[in-house]
């Protein structure tokens, strides 16, 4: 409808009119009739409203107005899931507080423990709730003393409050019509317009919550006759009639009189009830729930709210087990998302409580989500098995005429998805409210249904153990029932003992035990148990009631000092045995799964047991049954429970051989043994953590899990228990890691593996507090245990405490009871049972050697802790045949000890002897210290003493714990010492005249056997550890070089004589004969003397332009000079211009490459791990690694075929290249040094007389020509020195010249790398540097090089060469000025020229006569850019003169240079300083050539005066650097220099003032800034807004060389261009590696041109560690600081290109940007199929990769693609790790996974005509137009065979168009319809089909064009598109 002709009223006489009261009734009842009432159109709807409800203005300004009014005290701004917010631990009252990034920057949290963190669920921020948070954490926006605003202008908001109430009528209209229209843009469109208007703050969210909650509004909104008609009332009818109904449990109504349930009050009484309605049957929608939540800072709203939503609390559950069927749902979030808003404040929750029933809301919900409330709580019989929740308990034993009890199904779809998670995500949120949680305790309708609740998870998942097999499907259902178990009854359990406070009324707390105790029987008694006929094989690890009742037992017990007889059953011995039998069993089994007696059933019942122990589950479960083991001791009568652990342990035949037997094997049967020591030593000696947060136990966690290894924060985090979800400050954590541990910073190790932060142990605390009982009882691995133990031991002998040979036991402490209660405990050991198993399992170790010492050292701790219990001598209690089946008479152990009792009954040996405990002792010491046993018993002190027993010291070996016994058993019982002594004296009569022989090898127990072992291994690994250390400090004597990721030194004096790799000569060349060097293959070991073979080094070459990113500061001068209008400048374009200078000079650009060769801006850096090969062996390698690729064979014509990468053989470095390895036996014509001439006449003959020598053998010179050739060829990746791609040379250059600048260029590169190095690494010892094959390289080019530069020599020295052939240039050619030219070129290109066995003396030499023209080049910067005052320069003022006599052409007339600055006294300095450059990279020259010692330290500046003394340069007295001649006329030499530089001046000013400016000094590259903290670098970067598609992802990467932000992970709209994107900035930034810091993770990653590979974090936390899935930041809230070192260690990574040194597994690059994970869509650019799905793919925003397959070439007939689809056609999807096939189902799928955008209506008609289109198109026309069709009509007839059925088809569309058509194919919305019509379209196009006669398909088509996913999915845009095709279109092949 057109708002402009049904309208009288403007908005501005509507809001005239309003504010007067002069409006006309009828106009206005006119207005709204005509524009709401009856107009249904949304879009003239939503005009209007947008047009009328700001009044005079629009709608933006409205807003921003209105916005300056809100006064509301609670920010409330809502966010959905994955957004970061702010939690604030000191200033939260909730644990579920949160606010937004702007409350919290506008509030002071200075000082407080807060974090970042990413929601999960969604949220909104608490800012200003005082129920929520504390005052002091509000920003000054919110809250009581917020500002105070002014009165809303009645003519701004009279509109709005006149039209709200029909907005939200018309609202009400879209969401009743949806229901049957499925066209949900309608009310989406009108609910942006509310969520605008509630973004405008309080002072217009006041009218819209008042129109919500009006009752009389909505009342005449339903009975208005009309209004029923107009706004569509009986689909609200239809719908309210099918709503779920939900029954409270009957127990938990009071008025609940009759057996009728009484359900949920879900009628309407306001527009929210009605909203709330269709939000929950619409599954929470997103916007509409944002929508809602933005209202709650009202607070009666908020109360109102709450109301609602938990009268529609039950249908949301329901719809959550509907939900269920399908593979996802939002809605848990989403409800999570609304509860916790409302229920986090106890105000809020405290009224939902009592005026809104809200526990027993939620508790009938979470019952009835397990138990169905239409059958009065009980279970139907006709529910069909597979949707039934309940299954029979597999505990229960089968009795007749009795009720078996029921359990959860943990594989039940309910369980696996977790449905109930957000029910008891809300349950646990309640009980967070102290009153809540006592009203559940107190109450006992509550507290019943609650346990009869857990009462289901008793005994859950159980395992039977399997003999015959092994199991071949393992269940994961364990998981599940973990899950459970702790998300369900520890979370709540936890929540109720933590609000347990002193004050608490014991007489209550007393009631919920005996209630727990109650649930037990009840549940034990559902299963018919029966202790003697419970079946000792099936085991769960689930038992959540007995877990209640230990830890309030235990909160009883310390914090109530409640007697346990109060509500334990103590005169009933049978209960308690009963409710001792399923945690003992437990436990039990828990050791049987660690004694291999499960083995059979797979490793998951492994993981089971493995959780149940684990450190941070042990306070819910293992230490909570341990814990009821300890307090039932304490009143079961200690004989009986004894028995009763042997007999679970399966020991018992131990006692009672007669009576039963065992089914273990002996393996087994020992293991147990052992655990049930450790079981009996955790009951009598181990604290369990089943306390609420006591710091002494959390002391003693940190101290066990630190005594097993060095631990980062989060492990220690980690195994530190933490039961309550209350508890979220772990502050005491760090204090306590402050006093027991020392902090290892975060440091770099070997070859620069970087190590975390970790916490080491203090060594005093092994002494004092280190517990091995605690360690063993918290590690699952018996290792784990053994390390500790070894700490220990190194501790001890370390510090000298004690001193012995033999292995030092464990130092089980002497238990301390923290209440006397438990103390009885220690009951059991005085047992005469007990005793009589300990005695027997000494005669087994003494007896049997397969008995381990471990066993022995549980057995005296046993044997010393009732010995110091052993006041008791009652006898003990037996029954009738106790004659027959007990050894031991009696409890007393000072009885026990010394009774001798015959062995005839021993399993083990059958003997008549008879032994006592003292005996046994006296044996196994004289069979563990037979050498010295007469000594030590003679030792052992059997006086009386008054000494505390229990302060004796626990640190000693077996002796000293044994002769523990007798000194105490003789102390405290003078019976004992008696006995004790005599046995002593009858023992050495016996072995008197036995003297000690040597322990024959068969005679060792295993425990000494092991020992040997181990020894004998520890000292094969000490030699192994040997070699290898002298292996490295023979490649590289200093392990500091390696810190920093550098390769090892290279240098003679280090390297080995069979595997050296050193330069060819040493410092003196005269002697090279002698001193050659023989290679060894690192693969056949066959040096390379012996073989015919080339041998090379195994290297790497990589592409760098790192000196090219070295950049220097630049003054105006400079600027001016330069003409650069930039003060900051890279090299490359500072050569550039002096480049373009000197070709302006000399006329040619390759004239000016030879002058100024900088090729190494843009060269190979060379690198090798040091290992050589032989060619043949190299070709040999790759073809065993590649044994069916037909790759190019090596040869020596071809050393390495291009782009082929392999791993050393030896170190496993990835390489690239082979490097030829020559030396001086393998030249043919080396000439010697003439003796009896000087240096310069060597030197010289040598230049007039060039001779370069040739290598041997041919294979050698072919093996160079390929090196050379394929360096050339790799330099530079626009120019290829290939003879298969000939380069485009100037004019007069020759292809030998263009080699020559790449051998120069190649040299410079390395030394340039290496000055970056040190100019860029911390200070490493001089003698142990990088790692460099300078001098290798430097003789191969030298080898290959093709010129001689005589005419250099001669215009450099004044000495007269002939003119050759050889030469570069003709000796007339004209060149720049020598003055101007690059002296670094200059001598390496003298290098190259001279012998190649040049001497040290004679490169002193080169260096001094290049170093002449570098002198006087300073000398004129200096004159030309400053005024020189007079002063006496002494031997420089001849220089000075001569030099200002033939540059006044270029400092004359300009004032600007003349007086630029001062020169002061430092003059010389400053030339000096001036050459330093020159100097730097000749002495790198020479300490490679000749491993001279250079007095240049890493990290440093060198001293100009030190490197010029290194390069034996000429000194004055001042310690200048001067010139030094060798010519005769050194006058005439300098003045043909200087006349030849005034010259180029006349001609060339400009040129020469650039060439003539001091070279500014240039910094090494550098990253970008980084912050201090990564919080503040994760707000800048953590988003990227793609320029192409406008979507924002938070997959970003961030280069830390440009500060590009890329993204790792893109959408298919814009792949294309963030491909391209990507690819240039590697090509810009990634040689030799781009550095990349992936936001999401904190990594970094390495980014090479094809390959990748991550490295570390740069950030770290306050404890050093590590957060590379930002678990830490997001989740725990820790904060990450910038280390600094670590930064420097990449930095010096980087600038070397040694990356490989700590990278092994390189990925392809692709991965990074597209996950393993994304789904793959095998595809065709042209066909329709693939096309259509390609749509849907990017409607629904699913990130995928295209796989092409080709179907002209035949490609989908191959066996290999078949293997994928077998029908041999596309599409084919891999998702969900599911393989889906046929483009329309396939859409259907990805519309049922991926809910938002629907294709396919919710309306059944629409769907009807959504897909009939489809099936027109997808069946009707595409098969007919097929290449498999099309080729069985043929060639002639294809195409009116095509266009006549394309026209056929596409008649038919446009008629079903013509009923369903909207803007879509079928009405307003996107369905599949669409995907489907535009891929016939393209190919309708592609057959010249003329589709203009169709208007509704032309239309449509165009609106469809204009959508980015129809864009991206076209043919034209995708990879396989030929380049062609992408800009010629709709082409017929």
């Amino acid at each position: 409808m057109d708002t402009a002709d049904s309208t009288y009223l403007t908005p501005e006489e509507l809001e005239t009119g309003l504010v007067n009261g002069t409006i006309d009734k009828l106009e206005l009842e006119k207005l709204l009739t005509n524009n709401i009432h009856e107009n249904e159109n949304i879009d003239t709807l939503v005009h209007f409203f947008q047009q009328y409800i700001p009044g005079n203005r629009t709608m933006d300004e409205f807003i921003e107005k209105i916005r300056q009014y809100n006064s509301a005290q609670i920010c409330g701004l809502v966010w959905n899931a994955q957004v970061i917010a702010y939690r604030c631990k000191t200033c939260s009252i909730s644990p579920c507080m949160s606010i937004c990034a702007q409350c919290f920057q506008n509030g002071n949290h200075e000082g407080h423990n807060y974090n970042m963190f990413k929601s999960q669920a969604g949220g909104a921020c608490d800012c200003g709730d005082s129920s929520v948070m504390h005052e002091f954490g509000f920003c000054r926006f919110h809250g009581e003393n917020r500002p105070k605003t002014q009165m809303v202008p009645r003519e701004l908001i009279c509109c709005a409050e006149l039209l709200i109430p029909h907005l939200l009528k018309v609202f009400i209209r879209a969401l009743r019509m949806s229901t049957v229209s499925g066209d949900i843009v309608t009310e989406q469109k009108l609910l942006e317009i509310l969520n605008q208007l509630s973004n405008g703050g309080s002072a217009i969210q006041l009218y819209i919550t008042n129109a919500l909650s009006d009752r009389n509004l909505y009342e005449e909104f339903t009975t208005d006759l009309s209004m029923i008609r107009l706004y569509h009332y009986e689909y609200l009818t239809g719908e309210y009639s099918t709503l779920p109904v939900t029954f409270f449990v009957e127990s938990l109504m009071n008025d609940s009189t009759s057996n009728s349930l009484i359900p949920f009050d879900t009628s309407l009484h306001t527009m929210l009830d009605e909203i709330m309605m269709w939000c929950v049957t619409a599954n929470l929608p997103e916007d509409l729930v944002r929508f809602l939540l933005s209202l709650l800072p009202d607070f009666n709203f908020k109360l109102l709210f709450t109301e609602t939503f938990l009268r529609f609390y039950g249908v949301i559950a329901q719809s959550l087990i509907d939900e269920s069927l399908v593979e996802t749902s939002e809605i848990p979030s989403r409800l999570v998302h609304i509860s916790v808003q409302l229920f986090s404040s106890n105000i809020i929750a405290e009224y939902a409580m009592e005026k809104c029933h809200l526990i027993e809301v939620i508790i009938s919900c979470i019952w009835h989500m397990f138990i169905p409330s239409t059958e009065h709580d009980r279970q139907d019989d006709d529910v069909d098995d597979d949707e039934n929740i309940l299954k029979a308990h597999p505990l229960a034993l089968a009795v007749s005429d009795s009720t078996t009890g029921m359990v959860i199904d943990v594989e039940h779809r309910l369980i696996v998805k977790n449905v109930y998670w957000p029910l008891l995500s809300d349950f646990v949120n309640i009980l967070s409210q102290e009153k809540i949680a006592f009203t559940i305790m107190e109450n006992q309708k509550y507290i019943n249904l609650w346990l009869r609740f857990l009462t289901l998870f008793q005994g859950m998942n159980i395992n039977e153990r399997i003999l015959t097999q092994h199991i071949e499907y393992e269940p994961q259902a364990y998981m599940y029932a973990f899950t459970i178990e702790l998300e369900i009854s520890a979370a709540a359990m936890w929540c109720f003992v933590g609000h347990l406070k002193p004050n608490y009324p014991s007489e209550k707390l007393i009631c919920v035990i005996k209630q727990i105790i109650d649930s037990i029987n009840d549940w034990m008694q559902s299963l018919n148990f029966d202790i003697n006929r419970m079946d000792d094989w099936k085991l769960t690890f689930h038992l959540p009631l007995h877990r209640y009742l230990s830890v309030f037992a235990y909160n009883t017990i310390y914090q109530y000092n409640i007697d346990p007889s109060l509500f334990l059953p103590v005169d009933n011995e049978k209960s308690l045995l009963n409710l001792m039998f399923y945690p003992l069993r437990t436990i039990c089994g828990y050791y049987e799964v660690l004694s291999n007696i499960w083995l059979r059933n797979g490793q998951q019942v492994t993981i089971q047991a493995k959780t149940y122990a684990k450190s941070a589950f042990s306070s819910s479960m293992h230490d909570a049954d341990l814990f009821l083991l300890q307090l039932l001791s304490c009143y079961i009568e200690p004989n009986i429970f004894v028995e009763s652990l042997l007999r679970r342990f399966h020991v018992y035949s131990w006692l009672f051989p007669s009576v039963t037997t065992s089914s273990l094997d002996s393996t087994q049967l020992i293991a147990m043994l052992e655990s049930v020591l450790i079981a009996l030593c955790a009951i009598v000696g181990f604290q369990p953590n089943i306390a609420f947060r006591e710091t002494k136990q959390i002391r003693a966690e940190i101290i066990t899990t630190l005594a097993v290894a060095d631990r980062l924060y989060s492990e220690v985090e980690e195994n530190v228990p933490d039961p309550s979800p209350l508890s979220a400050n772990r502050k005491e954590i760090e204090i306590i890691l402050e006093q027991v541990s020392d902090f290892q910073t975060p440091s770099v190790e070997l070859l620069g593996h970087l190590q975390q932060g970790k916490y080491t142990i203090k060594g005093e605390l092994f002494k004092t507090e280190y517990d091995p009982l605690h360690v063993i009882m918290r590690c699952t691995k018996r290792a784990h245990f053994q390390n500790s133990l070894e700490r220990f031991t190194n501790y001890i002998k370390h510090e000298g405490l004690f001193k012995s040979d033999y292995p030092i036991w464990p130092p089980f402490r002497i238990p301390t009871y923290y209440h006397s209660q438990m103390s009885n405990v220690q009951r059991i050991l005085r047992s005469g049972v007990l005793h009589n198993f300990l005695f027997l399992c000494l005669n087994a170790y003494l007896n049997d050697k397969t008995i381990t010492e471990n066993i022995l050292y549980f057995t005296i701790y046993l044997l010393e802790l009732s010995l110091l219990n052993g006041e008791d001598t009652s006898p003990m209690a037996v029954d009738e045949n106790s004659e027959d089946i007990v050894a031991f008479k009696t409890n007393n152990i000072f009885t026990n000890i010394r009774t001798r009792i015959f062995m005839s009954h021993n399993p083990l040996k059958n003997e008549t002897e008879a032994e006592s405990i003292i005996t046994l002792l006296l044996k196994i010491l004289h069979k563990q210290r037979s050498n010295d046993f007469f000594n030590i018993i003679n030792n052992i002190s059997l006086q009386q003493k008054i000494n505390n027993p229990k302060d004796m010291s626990r640190i000693g070996d077996a002796y000293y714990f044994i002769s523990n016994i007798f000194s105490l058993s003789s102390q405290m019982n003078e019976q004992c010492r008696i006995t004790i002594k005599q046995e002593i004296e009858k023992f050495k009569t016996q072995h008197q005249q036995q003297q000690p022989t040597n322990t024959k090898t068969s005679e060792l127990t295993a425990e000494q056997k092991r020992q040997r072992a181990k020894n004998r291994q520890l000292k094969l690994l000490a030699e192994i550890a040997e070699s290898q250390k002298k292996f490295i400090s023979q490649q590289n004597p200093d392990e500091t070089s390696m810190s920093v990721g550098t390769p090892p030194s290279f240098n003679n004096e280090h390297l080995s004589t069979e595997q050296t790799i050193t330069t060819a000569t040493a410092s003196n060349i005269t002697t090279h004969t002698e001193n050659s060097i023989d290679y060894e293959c690192c693969v056949c070991r066959i040096a390379k003397s012996d073989s015919q073979s080339p041998i090379g080094l195994i290297g790497t070459s990589c592409l760098s332009l790192l000196p090219s990113l070295e950049f220097a500061q630049l003054d105006e001068y400079e600027q001016n000079i330069l003409s650069y209008n930039s003060n900051k400048i890279t090299l490359e374009t500072y050569l550039n211009i002096t480049k373009q200078s000197l070709t302006h000079i000399s006329g040619h650009s390759y004239i000016a490459n030879y002058c100024q060769n900088d090729h190494h801006l843009r060269s190979l850096l060379i690198q090798s791990c040091g290992h050589s090969i032989h060619v043949d062996c190299l070709s040999s390698y790759l073809k065993a690694l590649h044994p069916n690729q037909e790759a190019a064979e090596v040869s020596v014509n071809n050393l390495l075929p291009p782009n082929t990468n392999f791993r050393c053989p030896l170190c496993r470095q990835t390489a690239n290249a082979l490097i030829p390895l020559f030396d001086y036996n393998d030249y043919l014509n080396i000439e010697d040094n003439k003796q009896n001439l000087t240096s310069i006449e060597r030197l010289h003959q040598s230049m007039i007389n060039p001779l370069r020598p040739n290598l041997k053998r041919s294979s050698d010179e072919s093996c160079l020509l390929a090196f050379l050739s394929g360096l050339a060829a790799k330099c530079v990746s626009t120019e290829q020195l290939s003879a298969n791609i000939p380069m485009v040379l100037p004019n007069h250059q020759s292809m030998k010249q263009r080699a020559a600048e790449f051998d120069c260029g190649t040299l410079r590169a390395q030394l340039v790398h290496e000055q970056l190095f040190y100019e860029s690494v911390n200070k490493i010892d001089q003698k142990n540097i990088r790692k460099s094959f300078y001098k290798i390289l430097h003789d191969l080019h030298h080898l290959g090089y093709p010129f001689h530069h005589q005419h250099l020599w001669q215009e450099l020295t004044g000495l007269q060469c002939p003119s050759t052939t050889i030469d570069v240039f003709d000796a007339h050619q004209p060149l720049a000025p020598i003055l101007v030219r690059d002296s670094i070129t200059m001598l390496l290109q003298l290098l190259m020229s001279a012998p190649i066995n040049l001497t040290s003396d004679e490169f002193d030499i080169i260096v001094q006569v290049v170093f002449n023209i570098e002198f006087f080049k300073s000398l004129i910067s200096i004159v030309t850019e400053q005024s020189i005052e007079n002063k006496d320069l002494t031997d420089l003022n001849d220089y000075m003169d001569l030099t200002k006599k033939y540059i006044k052409d270029i400092t004359t007339d300009d004032e600007q240079i003349i007086n630029r600055k001062p020169i002061d006294n430092l003059f010389q300095n400053q030339l000096m300083n001036n050459c330093l450059e020159f100097l730097k990279i000749t002495s790198l020259i020479k300490y490679r050539l000749y491993t001279k010692e250079m007095p240049w330290i890493t990290g440093e500046q060198p001293s100009a005066l030190a490197l010029a003394n290194f390069l034996n340069l000429k000194l004055n007295l001042n310690g200048l650097a001067m010139p030094q001649w060798y010519c005769n006329e050194p006058v005439v030499l300098v003045t043909n220099w200087l006349q030849d530089f005034q010259i180029s001046t006349q001609h060339h000013r400009s040129a020469m003032k650039i060439l003539c400016l001091k070279r500014p000094y240039f910094y090494p590259p550098i990253f970008i800034d980084l912050p201090a903290k990564y919080d503040d670098l994760f707000h800048v970067h953590n988003e990227y807004r793609c320029e192409h598609c406008k979507k924002v992802s938070s997959n970003t990467l961030l280069c830390l060389i440009c500060g590009e932000l890329h993204l790792k992970r893109w959408y298919p709209v814009c792949c294309i261009y963030q491909r391209q994107r990507y690819t240039q900035h590697l090509a810009k930034c990634g040689h030799p590696a781009a550095i990349m810091l992936d936001i999401q993770t904190t990594l970094i990653a390495i980014c090479l041109t094809d390959t990748y590979a991550y490295w570390h974090s740069l950030y770290l936390d306050q404890h050093g560690e590590e957060d590379p899935k930002l678990k830490q930041v997001l989740i725990r809230g820790k904060t990450l600081y910038l280390n600094l070192n670590r930064l420097a260690v990449l930095r010096t990574l980087w600038l070397t290109a040694t990356f490989d040194y700590q990278i092994q597994n390189w990925l392809s690059y692709m991965s990074l940007m597209i996950s393993h994970f994304d789904p793959i869509l095998y595809s065709y650019y042209r066909s329709s199929c693939s096309h259509r799905v390609r749509i849907a793919l990017n409607l629904k925003n699913i990130i995928y990769q295209i796989q092409p397959v080709d179907l002209l070439k035949g490609e989908a007939s191959t066996d290999e693609y078949k293997k994928i689809n077998p029908k041999g056609e596309i599409p084919v999807l891999l998702i969900d790790g599911k393989k889906l096939t046929q483009s329309l189902p396939i859409i259907e799928y990805l519309d049922e996974t991926h809910k938002t955008p629907r294709l396919l209506p919710d309306n059944p008609y629409q769907r009807y005509q959504a897909r009939m289109i489809s099936e027109i198109i997808a069946s009707g026309i595409q098969p007919l137009q097929n290449l498999s069709v099309l080729k069985r009509v043929g060639d002639e007839k294809k195409v009116e065979w095509t266009r006549h059925y394309i026209k056929i088809g596409l008649d038919a569309v446009e008629k079903a168009l013509e009923e369903s058509a909207g803007e879509y194919c079928v009405g307003n919305q996107l369905s599949i319809a669409d995907c489907c019509l535009i891929p016939q379209l393209y190919h309708a196009r592609r057959w010249k089909i003329d589709i203009t006669k169709y208007p509704f398909i032309t239309s449509i088509e165009e609106r469809l064009n204009t959508i980015e996913a129809f864009i991206a999915a076209h043919p034209n845009q995708q990879p396989d598109c030929p380049e062609k095709e992408k800009s010629i279109k709709n082409k017929i092949n």
